[in-house]
């Protein structure tokens, strides 16, 4: 399989030449001698870490989906995306592509460590490698799962293959869902076992980014009982931030809530802005959409709430330009590091849990709701139960838009309620003038990825979906 994976990265827009340029003609895994110390193992990592980008991911979640508009310095950038052209042909591949790719670099790297010969007082250093090699492996597969499994929530629709050892010319099927999520448990389990609790830094995987992971898992195959006990564990430990702290973390470096960030490297940090901006003269080829923008103001105007002005820019609102600002960067700069894991998502993926579980309970969903809410506003105000699920999911659905805005969420958070509150994506008329799209009906299937086409022609045995 990793012949014809390496084939689509060839031709997907976002691989990496670095990656082609690291590679022996054959493929296969790197002379002994590019691993021999400590310090080279941990060069490999930082090729993982380098390939853990959600370029991808947050620009199918904003163009796709009801957040954006059609700027007015548009040239035609990402209009197919726009207009909800999602197919095996044109645009299914970078994620496949790129989260294969990470788990190719992890596996070059659990192989390397096997000829590692470690000098004494390294191997605390070498478990926390391998640990944090181990939680990006299954980071990744779960991701492949979230969007291109058949059905994550059936654990026996087809998910994918599970790619956990170094192979060249390997084709092959599509395992089940439950085979794919035991795989994914396994490695997080590994890595659990190998990162010590003092390994804290943000910026790599730890025992909360494994946690996390878990919990995210749980929300995919809907597994309330796990998702409750992994989200309260991470609420346990982590505050939210106020309103000074949440516009800090996303125009400065603050990161009381964070769990996992991407850290902001010069010259090898996406350009999260440039999914949206000209960032050389800031010209905007997409807006955020009139429809986010009322909820973001009226929150803004009702409650003083503060995430219009993290999500907005100051610039142009008389004109209705409505310009994405939420990764501004600094000095102009426009490089930011994406705050991947925050509590406050575990707050809202707990909310879901206790609405959705077998015995619900609308009370303690609405006070997770309400605890952002809160945050946010910079109040401490409280709210009787939701007296349906249809009630809690809709605004549970909402407070995620205005929280997860542009950070990677939107397309899955409507595909996972669009059979409760059967809604599908229905564009505001304003966000979609020139004819676009207005959006996808609930029983669509463009609410499942399609494999690629590339590697359906390189490997026999793959199934589309």
């Amino acid at each position: 399989m990793k012949k014809y994976i390496s084939i689509l990265i060839l031709a997907i827009v976002f691989s990496s030449c670095e990656d082609q340029l690291d590679r022996t003609p054959n493929d296969s895994l790197v002379d002994e001698t590019a691993f021999e110390t400590l310090a080279d193992l941990e060069a490999g990592l930082n090729g993982v870490m380098g390939g853990f980008t959600q370029f991808d991911i947050i620009r199918f979640n904003s163009l796709f989906t009801d957040n954006v508009r059609v700027g007015k310095d548009s040239g035609g950038q990402g209009l197919g995306l726009f207009n909800n052209i999602l197919d095996a042909q044109n645009n299914s591949g970078g994620i496949w592509g790129s989260r294969y790719q990470m788990a190719n670099r992890a596996n070059r790297v659990l192989a390397a460590s096997e000829l590692i010969n470690l000098e004494e007082g390294e191997q605390d250093e070498f478990d926390l490698i391998l640990g944090r090699t181990y939680a990006l492996r299954a980071y990744a597969h779960y991701e492949l799962l979230n969007y291109y499994g058949q059905d994550p929530t059936d654990p026996s629709a087809l998910g994918v293959p599970y790619q956990n050892s170094v192979e060249t010319t390997d084709t092959p099927s599509r395992p089940t869902t439950e085979e794919t999520v035991e795989l994914i448990k396994a490695d997080l389990d590994l890595a659990e076992g190998l990162i010590p609790s003092g390994a804290t830094d943000i910026n790599f995987p730890t025992l909360d980014f494994v946690t996390f992971t878990r919990a995210r898992l749980a929300l995919a195959t809907q597994d309330w009982e796990d998702l409750i006990t992994f989200t309260s564990e991470l609420i346990a430990k982590y505050d939210l931030a106020n309103q000074e702290q949440y516009v800090n973390m996303f125009d400065g470096e603050d990161t009381t809530e964070v769990i996992y960030q991407r850290n902001a490297v010069l010259g090898s940090n996406p350009n999260y802005a440039n999914i949206w901006i000209f960032t050389g003269t800031l010209g905007n080829f997409f807006e955020v959409s009139y429809e986010l923008f009322d909820l973001l103001d009226q929150e803004a105007l009702q409650n003083g709430d503060v995430r219009r002005f993290v999500n907005v820019g100051p610039e142009g609102v008389e004109n209705e330009e409505y310009q994405i600002w939420k990764y501004p960067g600094s000095a102009g700069q426009f490089i930011n590091s994406f705050k991947a894991m925050r509590i406050s998502e575990a707050y809202l993926m707990r909310a879901e849990a206790y609405a959705r579980s077998t015995t619900p309970d609308f009370q303690l969903a609405v006070n997770d709701v309400q605890a952002v809410k809160n945050a946010r506003r910079g109040s401490s105000g409280s709210a009787s139960a939701y007296a349906s699920l249809t009630e809690a999911i809709g605004d549970i659905a909402k407070e995620r838009r205005l929280e997860l805005c542009f950070e990677g969420h939107r397309y899955k958070d409507l595909g996972r309620y669009r059979n409760i509150l059967n809604e599908g994506l229905t564009r505001d008329p304003r966000d979609i003038e020139g004819g676009f799209n207005p959006g996808i009906p609930v029983n669509d299937s463009r609410w499942i990825f399609p494999i690629p086409i590339s590697e359906l022609n390189g490997n026999p045995n793959m199934e589309q979906n």
